[in-house]
């Protein structure tokens, strides 16, 4: 579990992330990829040089009313974030998903994923008035578990649609938390 206080801040517009914090997020998003996490980028080594264009586009869509990043910092340190994003389009505009969640390979076990997820579900309800988020996970990570914990169900799985290396496909899982 976290030993410091869990600090979690959340940015709704791109002048709120410093360069400090851009950084902190372009490292963290390394170093969770080159650990083999599911946050993005399937063929590690990755570098600052493949994120940033990907971590630039998130922080210029940010806006209050469709797009947020959440962070997790720990005694000044950067251990977790994700993005929240919904489509502006009246049809589906009930709902969001979340994507790039993410937790430090130093942090990983402490709860800070299931922290970001549990405000994240707050935000999104309380703040964004989504009714549903949803989500796409990679199978055979043990995420659905993860997930499920947290209250979200499966529903619906794209098999083997997730070629990581030859021999090695996984399922996309189909997540929905109801607000």
């Amino acid at each position: 579990m976290i030993t410091a206080p869990l600090r979690l801040r959340q940015a709704v517009s791109p002048t709120d992330i410093d360069p400090r914090s851009r950084q902190a997020l372009l490292d963290c998003w390394v170093d969770v990829t080159n650990a083999g996490g599911a946050a993005g980028f399937p063929f590690p080594p990755i570098d600052a040089e493949h994120a940033a264009p990907a971590l630039d586009a998130i922080i210029e869509g940010l806006a209050s009313s469709t797009s947020r990043l959440l962070a997790a910092w720990e005694d000044g340190a950067l251990v977790g974030w994700l993005h929240i994003r919904r489509d502006a389009f009246p049809l589906v505009a009930h709902w969001g998903t979340v994507h790039h969640v993410q937790s430090h390979p130093h942090a990983r076990g402490r709860g800070v994923g299931a922290a970001l997820m549990e405000h994240a579900r707050h935000i999104a309800r309380d703040e964004m008035g989504l009714e549903q988020l949803h989500l796409a996970a990679r199978g055979g990570a043990g995420l659905e578990t993860f997930y499920g914990r947290l209250g979200w169900k499966e529903i619906g799985r794209w098999p083997g649609a997730l070629r990581l290396a030859p021999g090695d496909d996984r399922d996309e899982v189909l997540m929905l938390l109801e607000l």
